[in-house]
């Protein structure tokens, strides 16, 4: 997206309307009322900028919020449930296992965030020179230890005095598509293995990874890790503009702190890293701060 268009801007304030009232019903009238469009168009026009429908993205803020609150404290179900407006236990219970797939009681038991929707942030950057405005995706997931097969090398990276990744990352991956493979290619992982930065200039081990084993390939253990997951769309070259506004932008405004540990860079089987339309996800290790 280039100049910033009216509706753009009209959504992106509808938007902020919606972050600061989560704790009230939040219903497609009264959100039409907030904007200048009728309930049909506004639907249509929101789905255009965000992708989205407008009814999911506020039930899914809304369930992630609670979630967040399972998570993190001694509230009770009922209390989270109409501070943010839904109109008893019962109905909440429902709403969230049919998102969640288990109820509130069993996520706080799990103790782990998973599946939580971040409200959509406005990012600038300025590939080639141009000034572009995006809303970004963010949410936070779980998961378990898991095990990938690749071959590594050493990198500079993005917060490196003297970066290198830029070149060193697309040899490694041609390195690890040389393997000989009887198998279809599946998802591929970039991992970044921040737990032990070599020198004063950040030299990390970076894994080219998929999750079928093949001659000359490596076993990594990627350990069990809570993320913050940012999508990024476009060409894998403008990854460092989404990289660093999720670092130095996005993080500091947000109630987590990024950790040392397995960072991970992940491609669906059909990914194009030069067409515009390309879509991957950045997987970023963090935890609850406590400030």
């Amino acid at each position: 997206m280039g100049a910033v268009s009216a509706s753009f801007t009209r959504i992106c304030n509808l938007l902020e309307y919606i972050h600061q009232h989560l704790d009230q019903p939040l219903s497609l009238d009264r959100l039409s009322q907030q904007s200048c469009w009728s309930r049909w168009q506004l639907q249509r026009v929101f789905h255009n900028e965000t992708g989205l429908t407008v009814a999911n993205y506020v039930r899914e803020l809304k369930l992630s919020e609670a979630a967040e609150r399972l998570v993190c404290s001694q509230e009770r179900v009922i209390d989270i449930a109409l501070a943010l407006g839904f109109s008893s236990e019962v109905s909440f219970s429902r709403t969230f296992k049919h998102h969640f797939g288990i109820s509130p009681r069993q996520y706080r038991q799990q103790g782990q965030r998973t599946g939580l929707r971040k409200p959509l942030q406005v990012q600038q950057f300025a590939p080639r020179g141009e000034r572009c405005t995006r809303l970004v995706d963010v949410r936070l997931e779980s998961q378990a230890e898991f095990e990938l097969f690749g071959v590594a090398t050493t990198i500079r990276g993005l917060l490196s005095s003297q970066p290198d990744f830029t070149t060193q990352v697309p040899k490694i991956w041609q390195t690890y598509f040389s393997c000989p493979s009887d198998s279809k290619p599946g998802p591929l992982t970039g991992v970044i293995d921040v737990t032990r930065v070599g020198s004063e200039h950040g030299q990390l081990r970076y894994w080219a990874t998929g999750s079928h084993w093949m001659a000359g390939l490596n076993s990594v253990r990627i350990p069990a890790q809570t993320y913050a997951v940012v999508k990024h769309c476009g060409p894998v070259s403008q990854l460092a503009d989404t990289l660093e506004w999720f670092i130095f932008e996005w993080l500091p405004d947000s109630p987590y702190r990024g950790v040392d540990g397995f960072e991970l860079e992940r491609y669906p089987a059909d990914y194009n890293c030069a067409c515009d339309n390309a879509a991957m996800e950045y997987w970023l290790p963090i935890t609850a701060r406590t400030d």
